[in-house]
């Protein structure tokens, strides 16, 4: 343990580090808080004992059902309240919950049920049908919940997730380590197929610790989030901070520009964090009056266009604090320096430094992969489940490879420059190119395509897909993204589409996507959002 952490605040956490598990940390608060209002959402608010009742009858619920410790429970579901109680509830038992993110179907969705070895699924009704598309290719499931969405009738072999809350509110505790595995959590591939990224109790806890410490969050914050719970940024950087700092979480069905600043205000937030595409977003919704109307001390996030971070701030009257980070370790804060356009520098707790292509630091300015080492020799960072080369590979040499490109200046700062890996970052989401290909590939008139990132004008990148037909085939741009809204998640679904005679290559037949990239659009690309080639 690090020589900062050895004495946490006493308001922050006071069960020893031997018990830190989700389910003693709710505990903990229950007690505490007993009557405080811990979770908003739309018009319901749920207490902190509340929260641990509705946790408790979730735990007792998957015992009855045979859930045992280790097994693997998917969560199929929008943002809601019951999220949050499956979330704990699972964690009380010592299962592993694998969160799934609501547009995953086809392939990837039969990947992900497979790989995890997802033993029960519980779901939001609406997504049954994407669901029962893909599990016939797919280990069977022991049992599905269904929280009731808006068709009339249960499918078969299922349980309303109501029937959870008839169970008894009070849980006898499992013996559980801080060690032991509560999630995992599947990130887009970013050299492959989607890994999935095994997450214990103890470490989670620390990063929320850690975040509460760097940024100052009290007791009086309302974290607002209406970002997906099944990503990493709900949970660990809202969630989780709230929760350990005895305040309010807030939380959204999903983004929304226009519901935004009426979300924030109706629940008095005080912070938010945000993902790169929607400070632009709500940067170019009509000024108002009331855009000063609110209670945000600052909003935590990052891609934020730097060129309209000081014109934001002086418009909505608070800070954005730019950050960097990656679910499995290891993060840049532009707090308390500040340099825009910068990552910002290294917390306390890890160090960065930028390597070339033979693990060599480079000097300021020269641009290598941004790679991390926690200070504690002793601290863990990253398991991909089932592939332990992977894993090794990862942290070769005790540093964790980012996949990023970036530069160091001479005060400090870190500058990002890109990608290394074969990613595509579009609204907050990482895109494996290659998953993008094996739906594209398999279309009957594809001979082969390529998929990379193009620059979007409301930040980060934009999916682009150029593509070669097979000899005597035809198929249109229209035909080509109604196949892709069938086969992928939408967040993957290509902006822009190309046919081209042929893919430039290297002499050993790899496809040379930085010559596609320096390409870039083009007056034959056709444009989705249009509807149309960008020449017309």
């Amino acid at each position: 343990m690090l020589d900062e952490e050895k004495n946490w605040d006493q308001e922050l956490i006071q069960i020893p580090r031997s018990k830190w598990t989700l389910g003693n940390l709710l505990t903990e608060k229950a007690e505490k808080n007993a009557g405080k209002v811990f979770l908003l959402f739309q018009d319901e608010s749920v207490t902190y004992d509340e929260f641990e009742v509705r946790s408790n009858q979730v735990a007792n619920a998957l015992i009855s059902l045979g859930v045992k410790k280790g097994d693997k429970i998917g969560v199929f579901l929008p943002n809601c309240p019951e999220f949050l109680f499956i979330w704990f509830g699972i964690a009380k038992i010592g299962a592993v919950m694998v969160p799934y993110n609501s547009e995953w179907k086809g392939e990837i969705l039969s990947y992900i049920l497979n790989h995890s070895d997802t033993r029960a699924m519980i779901l939001y009704q609406d997504y049954y049908d994407q669901l029962m598309e893909v599990l016939p290719k797919s280990n069977f499931l022991d049992f599905l919940v269904i929280k009731k969405g808006n068709k009339e009738n249960l499918p078969p072999r299922s349980i309303n997730l109501n029937e959870f809350f008839n169970q008894s509110t009070k849980f006898s505790p499992i013996p559980l380590s801080p060690h032991d595995s509560f999630q995992i959590m599947y990130t887009s591939g970013t050299t492959g197929r989607s890994k999935g990224v095994v997450r214990w109790h103890e470490y989670v806890i620390l990063r929320a610790l850690r975040a509460i410490r760097i940024f100052g969050y009290t007791s009086n914050d309302v974290f607002y989030t209406a970002l997906p719970l099944y990503h990493g940024n709900a949970q660990n950087l809202s969630t989780l901070p709230a929760l350990l700092v005895n305040g309010k979480l807030a939380l959204g069905k999903r983004f929304s520009a226009s519901q935004f600043w009426s979300d924030i205000k109706k629940y008095k937030a005080t912070t938010f964090n945000y993902i790169g595409a929607m400070i632009p977003i709500l940067y170019k919704q009509p000024e108002t009056e009331f855009d000063k109307d609110h209670n945000v001390r600052f909003a935590r996030g990052a891609g934020a266009p730097p060129d309209i971070i000081l014109d934001f701030e002086k418009r909505f009257n608070l800070t954005l604090i730019e950050s960097y980070g990656t679910t499995e370790g290891g993060s840049i804060h532009n707090i308390p320096e500040r340099k825009i356009g910068s990552l910002g520098k290294p917390p306390y707790y890890n160090e960065a430094k930028i390597f070339d292509e033979n693990d060599q630091e480079l000097p300021p300015y020269k641009i290598g992969e941004l790679v991390f080492r926690p200070k504690d020799p002793d601290e863990k960072w990253v398991e991909y489940y089932k592939d332990p080369m992977a894993t090794a590979e990862k942290m070769k040499g005790g540093w964790f490879r980012s996949g990023d490109l970036a530069y160091i200046d001479k005060e400090g700062f870190f500058f990002f420059k890109g990608r290394k890996k074969d990613a595509i970052r579009r609204r907050g989401e990482n895109i494996s190119a290659q998953e993008v290909e094996t739906v594209i590939n398999s279309h009957p008139a594809i001979l082969e395509c390529a998929a990379f990132g193009v620059p979007s004008e409301l930040s980060e990148e934009e999916v682009m897909v150029c593509m070669v037909l097979k000899s005597g085939y035809n198929v249109t741009y229209d035909e080509m993204i109604q196949y892709c809204e069938d086969h992928m998640a939408l967040f993957m679904i290509p902006r822009y589409l190309e046919f081209m005679p042929s893919l430039p290559k290297t002499p050993t037949l790899r496809v040379e996507k930085y010559k596609l990239k320096e390409r870039g659009i083009t007056s034959n690309t056709w444009d989705r959002e249009k509807r149309k080639l960008v020449s017309e």
